[in-house]
């Protein structure tokens, strides 16, 4: 499981470096790449839909620009199941397929990426609603024992 974590990490790092002109040419004057726009519009929870217009926007009718809508990048959006936004960040909950999740956080500005675990991102998510973190209540739940095959 672990290695298929790493490896969707990679993937996002790997889009975005390959990807890089493409990525900060497509708001002209701006350097706003398609997760920039989403910072843009403030902090906030968007769902699958919002993440694939935007790439559409962006995307537009550019011929140079289809690679990265028929590309992995595209791939991992249509796989989000939602994103949340604080700025400059914006962290993606990924669902490549069913009971498998991946969490990844990525710096708009940088444009690079860490994976996060359930928890990390959780509490990305918690600062969000509640403007901050409180590391002394979090609820935590481990199914893993369940998962043992008898």
């Amino acid at each position: 499981m672990r290695g298929y974590e790493v490896r969707i990490r990679d993937r996002v790092q790997e889009t975005l470096s390959a990807h890089w002109n493409e990525l900060v040419s497509l708001s002209p004057g701006l350097g706003f790449s398609c997760l920039a726009r989403y910072v843009a519009q403030g902090k906030g929870i968007l769902q699958p839909h919002h993440l694939l217009d935007e790439l559409d926007n962006v995307v537009g009718q550019d011929e140079a620009m289809q690679n990265l809508k028929d590309g992995p990048f595209s791939q991992i959006l249509k796989s989000a199941q939602e994103a949340i936004v604080l700025p400059p960040f914006v962290a993606i909950a990924i669902r490549p397929r069913p009971g498998v999740w991946e969490y990844a956080r990525v710096n708009v500005y940088e444009l690079s990426v860490d994976q996060l675990s359930v928890a990390e991102y959780l509490c990305f998510k918690e600062e969000l609603v509640d403007g901050q973190y409180n590391e002394n209540y979090v609820l935590e739940l481990d199914f893993e024992p369940f998962n043992a095959t008898f």
